[in-house]
């Protein structure tokens, strides 16, 4: 047996000994899944979308009957030490300081937001009164 039909029968070089193009061209490769390489690697992964949203995000109007409960609560009670000591602050001229230690009591830049500036409104409903 010769070496060239002895290598035409091995099948696995047959289209090395053939002039024509074998049957199954090389496609390019094609991930089943999305491969984290590159650039903006990571795991690929739908961004979450709550189907739901919270009732803090929730933005409402206030009821009357809430309203009312509310002031008649602020009316009897007061307003807590906390909120005692930024409106001190505040009326002292040190609205930053104020705001952070109001921020640092809610845990909140939003809450603490809000919060100075009802405390800043109840300030002035207290100077209107007190002319």
């Amino acid at each position: 047996m010769d070496s060239e039909s002895y290598i035409a029968s091995i099948p696995v070089l047959d289209h090395i000994m053939s002039s024509e193009t074998p049957k199954t061209a090389k496609e390019p490769f094609v991930p089943k899944y999305e491969i984290a390489a590159g650039l903006h690697k990571g795991r690929k992964v739908e961004k979450f979308v709550s189907k739901h949203v919270r009732p803090t995000r929730r933005v409402q109007k206030k009821s009357k009957r809430v309203k009312f409960v509310r002031d008649l609560v602020r009316e009897l009670v007061g307003f807590m030490p906390y909120e005692r000591r930024a409106m001190e602050l505040m009326k002292v001229g040190r609205d930053k300081r104020a705001f952070k230690y109001v921020k640092a009591r809610l845990g909140s830049h939003q809450r603490a937001k809000k919060k100075r500036d009802e405390l800043q409104a109840a300030i002035l409903a207290q100077r209107k009164a007190h002319k």
